[in-house]
């Protein structure tokens, strides 16, 4: 199993929308997932792989999305402010779940783009997929 920690604090901008109707609590992952998270702070937001059990996913606060493989692909998107506060997402897209918006800050602040960015290679290795970035422009 991979792990990859994407924020350590509960101020940070990065975080798991929770409003996804998929997200299920720690014991409705498999036992090596499950074991993983319960070792670090629940505040952390952390991507994980787990070949083994054919799936992929992303955690914080007791809360987990989990994405069957393969991942067909991902990407960071973001939308600069205008009128609106914009926002940075993390996307992706399996063939079982089509297109979900992961993670991402619900507005607009480059801090959370660039720590995705910082990220961007070892998510893709964790995903098994190369990250596209897209510029959406201003959130007018």
């Amino acid at each position: 199993m991979k792990t990859l920690i994407l924020a350590t604090l509960q101020s940070d901008p990065l975080r798991l929308y929770t409003s996804r109707a998929r997200l299920v609590g720690v014991e409705h992952l498999p036992g090596i997932v499950a074991a993983t998270i319960d070792a670090e702070p629940r505040a952390h937001l952390l991507a994980w792989s787990a070949a083994e059990t054919g799936c992929a996913g992303f955690s914080q606060h007791g809360l987990s999305l989990v994405l069957p493989f393969p991942v067909m692909s991902a990407g960071i998107g973001s939308m600069q402010r205008a009128k609106a506060s914009g926002f940075v997402t993390l996307f992706v897209r399996t063939a079982e779940a089509g297109v979900v918006d992961v993670l991402g800050s619900d507005a607009f602040q480059q801090m959370a783009l660039d720590r995705l960015l910082a990220q961007q290679a070892a998510l893709g290795e964790l995903l098994g997929c190369t990250l596209s970035v897209e510029d959406w422009g201003y959130d007018c």
